[in-house]
């Protein structure tokens, strides 16, 4: 599997842990729900940039 798309899916595993600590296990685990959903979007946000990357999209001209 290719680099960002196990970053991708390690994301999304994170937030749905993060959205049931939040949700069913509010009353111990409330907060920490809060911290993996993050941890989850930084991870979700850092896939796309390598996607990006790895793709070598066209970069953007500079102004002179």
């Amino acid at each position: 599997m290719e680099g960002y798309k196990r970053i991708f899916f390690i994301g999304l595993i994170v937030i749905a842990l993060g959205v049931i600590f939040s949700t069913t296990l509010s009353d111990k685990l409330g907060s920490l729900g809060i911290v993996f959903i993050a941890i989850g979007g930084l991870l979700f946000i850092a896939s796309m940039s390598r996607r990006k990357k790895e793709e070598g999209e066209p970069q953007k001209r500079r102004r002179k």
